[in-house]
């Protein structure tokens, strides 16, 4: 049976009422639309054929039928919790940051030969990279272990906003960043695909309850036939609805 992580629970409750638990707005995971190849250097833009990377960036989409009294531009992610992660035709996530292959945000810093957050992966809830790595305020919780490259494959990874009351958590076009992924163009001619589900916790201010949406999908780094980019768009925004 799936459990709350306390600390990811706990950090994004302390500044919410628990009086109502239910998903609103938030109606799942995208990204898919955002895949992009990069030459060895990292910076030039490639095709699949000549990649030496490929990327994606993973969004929390908070555009959906609101049924609570609240506006959807006024969602702020607390935290992603109970994530599970799975590879398919690949066995690790690429990394170029300050640690040598870390899940934090705040490693990703752009610094020539050493980290380069165009292909680094790491995990966040908003927030920035690169120049703003520093004042990234994304936190692995304890199931996500040391947040080294393999973690990510944990059961009921996630990560949380510290404070929570941090504006990094607030939507952009009804979308909040919780995650770069990376392969090599190699793995990704290959077919690599990972699937993800896990638990966002959110609310609409510090003076409103706290609310959960599930959401999962598969995300390639291989780019389909159109027909079947379509399928894999409608599987990303795939969502199951709960009151917690």
């Amino acid at each position: 049976m799936k459990t709350r992580n306390n600390i990811a629970f706990t950090a994004f409750v302390a500044t919410a009422s628990i009086s109502s638990f239910a998903a609103a707005d938030f109606n799942g995971f995208s990204g898919q639309d955002t895949l992009r190849y990069y030459g060895a250097d990292g910076s030039t833009a490639s095709n699949l054929a000549g990649a030496s990377y490929a990327v994606l960036d993973m969004y929390a989409n908070f555009s959906g039928a609101n049924t609570h009294g609240f506006n959807n531009e006024d969602s702020h992610m607390l935290a992603m919790f109970d994530g599970n992660f799975s590879a398919n035709g690949f066995s690790l996530f690429s990394h170029s940051d300050i640690a040598g292959g870390s899940w934090k945000p705040s490693f990703s810093f752009d610094i020539p030969g050493t980290s380069n957050p165009t292909v680094d992966s790491f995990v966040t809830i908003g927030g920035s990279v690169g120049a703003g790595a520093a004042t990234n305020v994304t936190t692995p919780d304890p199931n996500l272990g040391t947040a080294t490259n393999p973690d990510i494959f944990n059961e009921n990874v996630g990560w949380f906003l510290n404070p929570p009351t941090s504006a990094q958590g607030d939507v952009i076009d009804f979308k909040v960043w919780v995650g770069r992924f990376v392969v090599s163009g190699a793995e990704a001619r290959g077919g690599a695909n990972f699937d993800v589900s896990g638990t966002v916790g959110y609310n609409y201010g510090e003076s409103t309850g706290a609310y959960f949406g599930d959401g999962g999908g598969n995300f390639t780094f291989n780019i389909p036939a159109p027909g079947a980019l379509a399928l894999l768009g409608l599987g990303g925004l795939a969502t199951r609805r709960r009151r917690g």
